[in-house]
């Protein structure tokens, strides 16, 4: 038997206005290297909400189609790469396809500028440690946009976890999915040569980064499997643990999973709704009964989600606060996920679309 209640909204609406950060005058250069979907989603309508803080504005694409039509978004200078913009660079956003990243953010780093990458900043361990170093030596902030870290339920769970309000943790099962309708531009995460941009490294980046920033824990492969040996996966199974805590978790791009995350703790179960960045649940037994609370969070405006990016980049960058998502803190999620792609073992048979 369940007692069921549902908590009120508290306080205001997250990511209702855009924050003036600084009054400090400095000259801001910025460029947005990639002008496809994901640039297009979060990076340019931001910048142009605040154009005013930036001196010089460049949209950097290959594509010719692609830089007018982020023109149109934001006022900007049009280049083809990096190399043609010449005057100093303070802030660069990197939302390229993955096998990108590492050249282009080197680039940026080695010319003095701090660094945003569009998850996964990287897809070999290897690559992630370089430009780390890179940002070290050259006292650059090299920051990663892991959507989920801003959300209410991220961000309030965090805190219970860490005072141990729910007791051990015990496992972790995660479902998640739903049919791929993405408008991607460029279409080089299908080519059937593409490497790690299937559900794992698309997906599940942002599941393992969800519990890499609830527990920080030491990762350990268990075992996994996926469909794409001929090309990028669109379902897999993943069985890892976190600080010997079991995970086990299902990704599929065809059709709809549960979309729910379920921590099982000593004291009480808290499930998370995936898709519903203001909701969760917490389960606990009490004199032989479940008593489930629905957690309803003040509701985030995904509109301006890419305003709360930018300004993290900027005020981090500028130290006036921490960054949501550093690439240090990101590292062991791409390491995890190296082992998972290189471990990966195939379905015994043909899965179907689940």
């Amino acid at each position: 038997m369940h007692d069921a209640r549902v908590d009120e909204p508290r306080g205001a609406v997250y990511g209702s206005r855009i924050e003036q950060e600084n009054d400090r005058h400095m000259t801001r250069n910025i460029a947005v290297v990639g002008c496809g979907a994901i640039a297009q989603e979060y990076h340019l309508g931001a910048i142009a909400r605040r154009r005013r803080d930036f001196d010089r504005v460049w949209v950097v694409d290959p594509s010719e189609g692609a830089r007018t039509n982020a023109c149109t978004m934001v006022e900007a200078e049009p280049k083809a790469t990096l190399r043609d913009i010449t005057d100093d660079l303070h802030f660069v956003i990197v939302a390229t396809p993955n096998d990108n990243h590492f050249s282009v953010a080197h680039e940026a780093l080695s010319r003095g500028a701090n660094v945003l990458l569009e998850k996964p900043f990287v897809i070999w361990p290897d690559e992630g440690r370089k430009l780390i170093a890179l940002a070290m030596e050259r006292g650059r902030l090299l920051v990663v946009n892991q959507t989920r870290r801003f959300f209410p339920h991220t961000q309030e769970l965090k805190k219970r976890i860490s005072s141990g309000e729910f007791g051990e943790l015990r496992s972790i099962v995660h479902y998640e999915g739903v049919k791929l309708m993405w408008p991607y531009m460029s279409g080089a995460a299908f080519s059937m040569s593409a490497r790690r941009t299937g559900v794992i490294m698309d997906m599940g980046v942002h599941v393992l980064d969800f519990y890499q920033y609830l527990l920080s824990p030491t990762w350990q492969f268990v075992s996994s499997t996926h469909d794409g040996f001929h090309g990028p996966e669109g379902l897999a199974e993943l069985h890892l643990k976190a600080d010997g805590v079991p995970l086990s978790g299902r990704l599929s791009r065809y059709c709809k999973q549960e979309n729910v995350a379920c921590m099982d703790f000593e004291d009480a179960q808290v499930s998370v709704s995936v898709y519903e960045p203001s909701l969760y649940s917490i389960t606990t037994r009490t004199r032989g009964r479940n008593r489930r609370r629905s957690i309803r969070l003040p509701p985030i405006d995904l509109a301006l989600l890419g305003d709360m990016i930018l300004g993290n980049f900027i005020r981090a960058a500028m130290g006036d606060e921490q960054a949501m998502c550093d690439a240090q803190s990101s590292l062991p999620v791409i390491e995890i996920l190296d082992e998972i792609y290189r471990r990966a073992e195939h379905y015994p048979e043909t899965p179907g679309k689940v």
